[in-house]
């Protein structure tokens, strides 16, 4: 009884020593790290987002109700982009200051004035309106940057 008790507790401390090895990605910055593996093998990948941006400056801007509306087209937003990126919009508020949209200014001690921004495939859709429901003023220009990251 001794003897098997001696041989069970050896069996025991030099089995749980041993591991299983399971080979994959160990490294936890890639993109298909395993959590399971404990040997490296070589695999790791990584995937860099892509940015780009593009200014543009609306001019042709359409009232619709009771606010003004403009259609930025760009081709490089995809479902890809909108569903598992990102796409931000920028208006520039002086010579190179970009502050991100939605924006809401109170310029007047009655109302504010809000630009919201709606991503749609292949476009930006930029909407001016007073919290009023007034008209607001004709933008006329505006500078604005898209962004996007894929």
């Amino acid at each position: 009884m001794k003897l098997t008790l001696i041989l069970s507790a050896f069996v025991l401390f030099t089995c749980s020593s041993c591991k299983k090895e399971i080979v994959g990605c160990t490294d936890i910055a890639a993109d298909n790290y395993s959590t399971l593996a404990n040997r490296n093998d070589g695999s790791c990948f990584y995937i860099e987002p892509s940015a780009k941006s593009k200014t543009a400056t609306v001019t042709n801007w359409t009232l619709n109700g009771t606010e003004y509306v403009a259609i930025i087209p760009w081709s490089e937003i995809t479902t890809d982009v909108i569903n598992n990126g990102a796409v931000m919009a920028y208006k520039e508020t002086s010579t190179n200051v970009w502050t991100q949209l939605p924006l809401t200014t109170y310029d007047s001690g009655l109302y504010s004035t809000t630009i919201e921004v709606s991503i749609t495939v292949g476009q930006v859709l930029i909407a001016i309106s007073n919290s009023d429901l007034s008209i607001p003023a004709n933008p006329n220009s505006i500078v604005f940057k898209i962004s996007l990251v894929s």
